[in-house]
């Protein structure tokens, strides 16, 4: 079963962003979010956090506020 994998609080410049990824499980949704980065130490902190998880069985809902 795909999971959905949500870090937040992540990618701080200003304010924190989002990363997420659908797989199958955790290591393999980190593996994506770092193919997507030629700069692996822009995401490799955030990504050594544990992340929400979502079973994608069911629905799901999240927002994320902007800062400014």
């Amino acid at each position: 079963m795909m999971k959905l994998f949500v870090w937040d609080n992540v990618l701080t410049d200003y304010t924190s962003g989002i990363m997420f990824a659908i797989a199958p499980d955790v290591e393999d949704a980190r593996k994506q979010l770092i193919a997507e980065w030629s700069d692996l130490s822009t995401v490799a902190e955030d990504l050594a956090t544990e992340p929400k998880v979502y079973r994608t069985d069911r629905r799901v809902c999240r927002a994320v506020w902007g800062g400014g």
